[in-house]
């Protein structure tokens, strides 16, 4: 009974969470996650830091979840290493 209300559902936002910030080092474990979460390769398979530089100027902010999938994957496949 006494469950706290969902006010994202009504329109209004969760103040009880914290606000996410984004930076450089958390758009690097988003790419590591990535190119990881196949399981065909690993991040030492990708220049992955090439991929946060040019994933960060496309889009112009560090929280990559913006990025289309394909977007991203046509990125990180300029970057595979030899």
């Amino acid at each position: 009974m006494n469950q706290p209300i969902n006010l994202s559902r009504l329109g209004f936002a969760d103040r009880s969470q914290p606000e996410q910030t984004y930076s450089r080092e958390t758009a690097t474990a988003f790419v590591i996650r990535q190119v990881e979460s196949t399981g065909a390769a690993t991040r030492y398979d990708f220049d992955i830091e090439r991929i946060v530089t040019t994933a960060h100027a496309m889009v112009n902010d560090w929280d990559l979840h913006h990025m289309q999938p394909e977007a991203f994957w046509r990125i990180a496949s300029s970057f595979i290493r030899q």
